[in-house]
């Protein structure tokens, strides 16, 4: 039985690659509904004209490297697969999970911290802890300049550096658990 064949790894990669979408989704939702406008560009074959909106390369792009990173975690033999113990089916699910965190922050995080009602949040932090009152204040001027940024740029921004963050968490573990399939 071939990797490809095994019903396992498939349902998993469903699973992955669903979540990433739907966080993805999410995300664009979102942004369209608060001002970004879908363009779409013209692709023309033969005489025909089919509109391809560019919002949705995007997408795409980033449930390829979805699928990349997570066949990347989960490569394993499949004669290892089946003499895998409950624990090493835990540590690829953790692994799943500390990947997906590390994507949604990176994805959202612009957008939270460029929300007035995180800043306004910020600001009753500093009056409780005066210690952290500067360090917020110079924080919030660091940041400025990135969050008046347009969305367009905002989401290539967020949409690459989460997408980059998923490809090198997901290089890290497979590295980690490769050498710890080594070791034994």
């Amino acid at each position: 039985m071939s990797k490809a064949g095994n019903p396992k790894v498939w349902l998993s990669l469903m699973a992955f690659v669903g979540i990433v979408a739907a966080l993805d989704y999410l995300l664009l939702d979102y942004l369209v509904s608060h001002g970004l406008e879908p363009k779409l560009y013209p692709v023309q074959v033969a005489s025909f004209q089919f509109p391809i909106p560019l919002l949705s390369l995007t997408f795409v792009g980033l449930l390829i490297v979805a699928i990349v990173a997570w066949l990347n975690m989960s490569s394993i033999p499949i004669s290892v697969a089946r003499e895998m113990s409950q624990l090493e089916n835990l540590r690829i699910l953790r692994a799943a999970g500390v990947a997906l965190f590390l994507f949604s922050a990176v994805l959202f995080g612009p957008y939270i911290i460029g929300a007035s009602v995180f800043w306004r949040q910020m600001a009753l932090v500093g009056r409780g802890i005066p210690q952290l009152a500067g360090f917020l204040q110079s924080l919030f001027y660091s940041i400025q300049p990135v969050a008046v940024l347009d969305s367009l740029t905002k989401l290539a921004i967020s949409q690459n550096v989460a997408a980059a963050a998923l490809g090198a968490a997901s290089g890290l573990i497979g590295h980690y658990q490769r050498r710890i399939r080594r070791m034994r």
